[in-house]
């Protein structure tokens, strides 16, 4: 059996510059990549490893001991890391983002102190915004720490859920959606990512201005990236289309629209404990022509039985809104 042109050409590329072209592939593309032979996904994963050994070597932290972290803690990285992991556009990140559930940050920030990183006290500027309200957004605290001996900033973002990826699908935009896990590498909106486009997320509609996130979305505009508005009302007559780009739809991890990497090459997905759903924040179109907007709602499912919601204003979706979004067919 002759080999396809690109597998024979592949193989003849120097070394070199196979590794010169891997590390500026992005994710969908490594996931297509791998699929073509058991070598070439060891292969991909080799690279994938080091591109995430070069993001975080200044932390000070191995691999296997960041992957360690994660195990344990059931924390994720996320932020720029992961955005420039699953996108990459050269950019070396600021500051390492951990996301962890609410009842592991102690003993997370105690190993990172055991790595000789020191917390830094945070000083609260009065008066407070709104963004640092605890449970705002899903997050209960921030924590910083910082190496003791490089200066390295450290962020441990504490969820107010058991699900670290609850303030994850609270962010400003589908841009900062991606994480990754002790198994492996997720991109949520890869499409939209992947060309350098995030649609904005309205988690909070009785604060319609909060200042740390437009100053995010700003860092992340000056960077190359843009923003845009998510799809139209929903209605009972306007039907969305089963599709990425539609905010209205409830999303998860394991749905055909979720780009995943695992780094075990001989598993096809990487499951991610709690179940953890979302949907963006929206506008839905009721009777008259009267235009509201629903916020951000995420669900995490523990124990099998027990669901937790999660929100800045849970409640407050009416019945007429509740009818509009039973319109919408699985995906």
């Amino acid at each position: 059996m002759v080999p396809p042109p690109f597998i024979t050409g592949w193989l003849r590329l120097p070394n070199e510059l196979k590794a010169h072209i891997f590390d500026f592939l992005p994710l969908t593309a490594v996931i297509a990549f791998s699929s073509v032979a058991p070598t070439f996904g060891m292969y991909a994963l080799k690279r994938l490893r080091h591109r995430l050994t070069v993001l975080t070597e200044r932390y000070n932290l191995p691999l296997y001991t960041l992957l360690l972290i994660l195990d344990r803690s059931n924390a994720v990285i996320s932020g720029s890391v992961a955005l420039e992991l699953v996108h990459p556009t050269g950019l070396i990140p600021n500051n390492l983002d951990f996301f962890c559930p609410n009842q592991e940050a102690d003993d997370l920030c105690s190993f990172l102190m055991s790595k000789h990183y020191v917390p830094v006290p945070d000083t609260p500027i009065l008066p407070l915004i709104i963004d640092d309200v605890p449970g705002h957004n899903c997050i209960d605290s921030v924590r910083t720490l910082r190496h003791s001996g490089t200066g390295a900033t450290i962020h441990v973002i504490v969820s107010t859920s058991a699900s670290p990826l609850a303030p994850i699908f609270s962010a400003h935009s589908t841009l900062v959606m991606n994480f990754i896990s002790a198994n492996g590498v997720y991109s949520c909106y890869p499409t939209l990512t992947e060309s350098s486009t995030g649609v904005r997320n309205v988690t909070d509609k009785i604060v319609p201005v909060q200042p740390r996130r437009l100053l995010d979305q700003e860092k992340y505009l000056r960077r190359g990236f843009s923003l845009i508005d998510g799809c139209g009302p929903l209605s009972a007559t306007a039907v969305h289309a089963a599709q990425e780009t539609c905010i209205h739809r409830t999303r998860c991890l394991i749905d055909p629209f979720t780009a995943v990497f695992p780094f075990d090459i001989f598993r096809l997905s990487a499951s991610f404990w709690p179940k953890t759903e979302w949907r963006l924040g929206c506008q839905l179109m009721l009777g008259e022509g009267n235009i509201v907007t629903a916020e951000t709602l995420i669900e995490v499912s523990c124990d099998g039985t027990d669901t937790w919601m999660h929100g800045n204003n849970l409640g407050r979706v009416s019945l007429a809104e509740r009818a509009i979004f039973s319109t919408l067919t699985p995906s």
